[in-house]
């Protein structure tokens, strides 16, 4: 890592005023660099707790997932020299309030990925050997969710990034004569140019005074080379030398292409495109000589429109993943409302919402029942969802959004925990039975898009909003706040798009003490599920442990996910449940 690269850019040949040739060589020479960084540290992590005795510590194992370094000055940069706490952070620390706290080394990972803020720009780097110190957590945001923890810290981090200085230099070197033999040197000039054969043959072959050569492509230019003479006996010939085996294996060998491409071309007609295509390029081949400026002249605006159309589908390119849910035949009942009577005043203190619903597994199992909802949960839901102080616009905030909706809800629905129950007993189902028992629940339910706004597609700049919202049988739950419903909510309306059905698939099966994640993208603009069970397919590493990766928005088994989705770094957990 500490030594120096060379590589050679160019070579280009030249005739000096003493009439020798010579060689121009450019080189690039790429000098290691560490350039040391210090700055202010925020981020977030995630981990597991490490109980005591009692079982009540506050301690814990965790890993720094995402995080943003801030530097004030090109002071905060040194190249080669490492910085020293706190001498060195005069200019951004407190020296007063410095307790001289190290973070552990062994905590940290030996390359810490970030995204560091300077001069007004933003941009991520990998931050090589990283040091905390005064390490704090932000007790405010930390939370525990069963034996998982999460929340932010800030801290002072000093480490480096390693690269490359590059340096550009020329050297000016005779040029080697190839050939040894004087009197072989005697009959020819000098070559015309500097170029190592590629091995190649052009075609072209000359036959001079008993010596014979052959013309090769050069590997580095467009240029050709003549190669070595070889001895071949007496006699002298100017005209080219064809070694071919005679006319008649060239005529063999025409007939044996016709009857080929005949062949191709009646088993596969459209190969007809690809053999004009051919055509037209040898075509071009040959008039390439004679129209070198008009091609290059082409060559250059079909290359720059080629850039404009990369560019322009490099800025419309949408990530977001369309899930483009397959219809279900699934009749979705609408609730039944029935009243809450007190005994004793016989009033109508409350009122039932009594959902029936009926669906099938992967193995056609038919599963039906019903539960029920009180309407003052629903409301409850609504209003609390409505009226939490959160605007999700990081993925911090918003994982701590659907934290709060499923606690809210998660003890209110204790109806659909007793379906799930007598289902999973009269069935004798197993624990991966259980659980696409619960998942095919709510797939079966038809796609539907919620949204903080009115059902209209021009309101949106996600192309996949508007396209879905401009079919016919569009599916839609206006003004819903955060574009969610909570799991009550989803299951009374039973109107959910992917993460509406992962919300819920969460709360229901971290109460049955599955080991579930709830997974998250910004890129895909997508949100799945998934479920630590030995199931084959498609999963998430984390801590040595599988999720497999669980599609909810259609009838998909367990670790089949969309090729669109599957680069696995564009995923992060959301919720954990242990």
């Amino acid at each position: 890592m500490d030594k120096k690269i060379v590589n050679i850019i160019n070579e280009e040949s030249f005739l000096d005023k003493d009439g020798l040739d010579y060689i121009k060589i450019t080189k690039e020479i790429l000098t290691p660099r560490k350039t040391y960084l210090k700055g202010t540290i925020s981020g977030k992590y995630r981990g597991d707790k490490i109980p005591d005795v009692s079982d009540k510590s506050d301690l814990f194992d965790f890993e720094i997932y995402e995080a943003e370094v801030n530097c004030n000055s090109i002071d905060d940069f040194s190249k080669n020299k490492a910085f020293e706490f706190p001498k060195d952070f005069k200019n951004i620390t407190n020296q007063n309030k410095i307790r001289g706290s190290v973070f552990p080394k062994e905590k940290l990972p030996k390359i810490l990925a970030v995204q560091i803020s300077a001069n007004n720009n933003s941009f991520g780097i990998n931050v090589l050997e990283p040091q905390l110190f005064e390490f704090e957590i932000n007790r405010k945001y930390h939370q525990t969710d069963g034996e998982q923890v999460y929340g932010t810290f800030n801290a002072y981090i000093t480490g480096y990034v390693f690269d490359y200085e590059r340096e550009e230099v020329v050297e000016i070197i005779e040029k080697p004569i190839l050939a040894t033999d004087e009197k072989v040197r005697g009959i020819y000039p000098p070559l015309k140019h500097h170029c190592e054969s590629n091995d190649i043959k052009t075609g072209n072959v000359e036959k001079k005074d008993g010596y014979i050569r052959y013309e090769y492509f050069c590997k580095h230019h467009q240029d050709t080379v003549w190669g070595n003479r070889k001895y071949i006996g007496t006699g002298s010939t100017n005209q080219p030398f064809i070694d071919n085996g005679g006319c008649l294996k060239e005529i063999f060998g025409i007939l044996g292409l016709l009857v080929g491409l005949f062949f191709l071309i009646t088993i596969l007609p459209g190969f007809l495109y690809i053999i004009g295509f051919w055509i037209l390029t040898i075509l071009l081949g040959w008039l390439a000589p004679y129209l070198k400026w008009i091609f290059r002249i082409i060559g250059v605006i079909l290359l720059f429109a080629f850039l404009a159309s990369l560019l322009n589908a490099f800025i419309h390119r949408s990530h977001t993943y369309n899930p483009y849910p397959i219809p279900t035949p699934t009749i979705v009942n609408p609730p039944v409302y029935s009243p809450i009577v007190d005994s004793t005043s016989k009033k109508t203190i409350d009122e039932w919402i009594t959902i029936n619903r009926k669906w099938q597994d992967y193995d056609n199992n038919i599963y039906q029942g019903k539960y029920k909802i009180k309407k003052s949960d629903l409301t409850n839901s609504k209003y609390y969802k409505n009226n939490l102080s959160l605007i999700p616009s990081t993925s911090q905030s918003y994982d701590q959004m659907i934290y709060s909706l499923k606690e809210n809800d998660k003890n209110n629905i204790s109806s659909i925990y007793h379906l799930f129950d007598s289902i999973g007993k009269a069935n004798r189902l197993d624990k991966i039975k259980f659980a696409k028992m619960i998942v095919t629940f709510v797939q079966d339910l038809p796609y539907a898009v919620v949204l903080e706004n009115e059902c209209n597609g021009n309101l949106y700049n996600d192309e996949f909003t508007k396209k879905y919202l401009s079919t016919p049988n569009a599916n839609c739950d206006p003004f819903e706040r955060f574009g969610i419903n909570t799991p009550i909510e989803f299951l009374v309306n039973q109107k959910g798009d992917c993460d509406t059905r992962t919300l819920l698939l969460y709360t229901l099966l971290a109460h049955y003490d599955y080991d579930i994640t709830l997974m998250s993208s910004e890129f895909y603009s997508h949100s799945i599920i998934g479920i630590n069970l030995p199931i084959i397919g498609t999963a998430y590493i984390y801590n040595n442990q599988k999720y497999v990766l669980w599609e909810t928005t259609t009838i998909s088994k367990p670790g089949v996910i969309s090729k669109e989705i599957s680069i696995l770094n564009n995923w992060r957990i959301s919720l954990k449940s242990k």
